[in-house]
């Protein structure tokens, strides 16, 4: 069940009970890969156990509930319906409720339904994912739930016109047809995307045909034409507004909630075309985290669906195990709990294989994307990892010196007697270097036994602890300084003959004030 926009009353049995009905239409990012998801659930059920499917759906609380129990004739290809009807929304439900009962192999295929879920609640922190399975044997009863954290859902995405890049010849047939009494130039230009109208009349002229020539009117030889010449032409790069990527805010809320890494960054590219379809690479990159192995682990999305199978050809894949320089970003491959999660979102995902479980790597724009993300969120990792660092091995240069603290303030004590005995003096009568006052107030303290090892001792103590500090922030100042650009800002005009009062620090700033300012 969920509680998404339903389905429409009268398209409930073509939607469920007729495969490849045309459910899903327009150039803009959709989810899934097939469009035959609950089709398929169906399917299977009706050959699992032959029991009709039950549904329940409405498309707003205060519309009436459409209640439908159907199964599908596999050899016709139609949906047989049993019950459709709608009734009074007392619940005041909103969204889609089906029902089925189907057979399997529960516990050779549990773990992939775990893993598959759990990537979603990854992909889509917006959402609560439940799922609760009862079996005879109680062992292999199985309660899950991935509550949401978020509530900024993605931007819905935008209908457009068909690229020219992005056509092929049916298509283009099927859509001068229906262009009515349009003129050629007028179909190019309005009917698709990315074509002005001066570039529509120039394609009209490098052809030699009539201006007033309507697309409707075109033989196939001509369409041909249009074709090939298209392929040809340099057309702008469609606008992404048809795509609806998570978002980096909602990635990484996605990572943290379900991963709980040490370390996470998150990047957005900029949108690549690929044969004319816009796309839009996310990545996350996480180090350490819950159930996390040594190594590099790559999490893969299209159209925010997790892809679990044939991961080794994947781009995200190959790019994350061969391309990337991780020595170049202080990340140690093979030893550090590295999480890589590449999220792809485009009008048209360049799947390989019928299958549709991975992304080739043999395409350059694709490619060139996740590499580019998974590096930008190196760099951020590299700034964090130094600093971590720089901490520990401040606090364990701290710890070897608070270690020996107890020997040397002994030995500084038996040297300073040492000198009080005069065993100097034993030289030879050699001339001895002269003393200022603080060494002779320091002797004077232990002649006097105020100066005692455990005095020496805390004094020691407190000013390795200070040193501490101080290089603490000073290697804070430097990794800031080194993982951003930093630029001067005046408040106010600067002359020659400004002077600056002493620099104020602060975590996120550096302030120097004009000392006018306080005359």
């Amino acid at each position: 069940s969920d509680n998404g926009c339903g389905m429409p009353h009268h398209q409930i049995p073509d939607m469920l009970g007729r495969v490849l009905s045309g459910s899903k239409y327009g150039v803009r990012q959709t989810r899934g890969k097939f469009g035959l998801g609950a089709k398929m659930a169906l399917i299977w059920s009706k050959q699992s156990t032959g029991m009709p499917v039950q549904v329940r759906s409405s498309t707003a609380a205060s519309n009436p509930l459409s209640v439908c129990v159907l199964d599908i004739d596999i050899q016709k290809n139609e949906p047989r319906v049993k019950l459709h009807e709608q009734v009074a929304n007392t619940a005041l439900m909103r969204g889609t409720q089906i029902s089925m009962v189907v057979g399997g192999s529960w516990s050779a295929y549990r773990s992939y339904i775990v893993r598959y879920l759990r990537q979603m609640a990854v992909i889509t922190p917006y959402a609560r994912f439940a799922l609760q399975v009862n079996t005879l044997n109680d062992r292999s009863t199985l309660a899950l739930e991935y509550a949401r954290r978020s509530d900024e859902m993605p931007r819905p995405p935008l209908s457009i016109k068909p690229h020219p890049a992005s056509l092929n010849l049916e298509l283009l047939t099927a859509l001068a047809r229906e262009s009515g009494k349009k003129t050629l130039s007028q179909f190019l230009n309005r009917d698709l995307s990315s074509v002005p109208d001066a570039l529509a009349k120039r394609i009209v002229a490098e052809l030699q045909w009539e201006p007033t020539i309507q697309a409707a009117s075109l033989a196939d030889k001509q369409l041909l034409r249009l074709h090939q010449l298209m392929k040809e032409v340099h057309f702008s790069d469609p606008t992404p507004d048809c795509l609806s990527p998570i978002g980096e805010y909602n990635l990484r809320l996605g990572i943290i909630k379900e991963i709980r890494p040490d370390l996470v960054a998150t990047y957005q590219d900029g949108a690549c075309v690929v044969e004319g379809h816009p796309a839009i690479v996310e990545a996350g990159v996480s180090m350490g985290g819950r159930d996390a192995k040594p190594g590099v682990t790559v999490y893969r999305f299209a159209n925010r669906i997790p892809l679990l199978f044939e991961g080794g050809g994947d781009v995200a894949t190959q790019v994350s195990k061969r391309k990337v320089n991780w020595g170049a970003y202080k990340i140690r491959q093979h030893q550090d709990k590295i999480g890589i999660f590449i999220s792809l979102v485009s009008t048209k995902v360049p799947f390989k294989g019928t299958g549709k479980e991975y992304i080739g790597d043999d395409i350059p724009e694709v490619h060139a994307a996740v590499k580019r993300a998974i590096e930008r969120c190196c760099v951020q990792l590299k700034a964090k990892i130094l600093k971590q660092r720089a901490v520990a091995d401040d606090r364990e240069r701290r710890k070897n010196l608070t270690k020996y603290i107890p020997d040397v303030s002994r030995a500084l004590l038996s040297m300073m007697n040492g000198m009080l005995d005069g065993a100097g003096a034993a030289a030879g009568g050699a001339r001895r270097r002269p003393r200022d006052e603080a060494h002779l107030d320091l002797l004077e303290q232990v002649r006097s036994k105020r100066l005692k090892e455990e005095t020496l001792a805390d004094k020691l103590r407190a000013h390795v602890e200070d040193a501490g500090a101080v290089n603490a922030l000073e290697t804070g100042e430097a990794s800031r300084s080194a993982s951003r650009v930093v630029h001067d800002l005046y408040l106010a005009p600067r002359d020659a003959g400004t002077g600056l009062l002493p620099e104020v620090h602060h975590p996120l700033f550096a302030l120097k004030l004009h000392a006018r300012a306080f005359e």
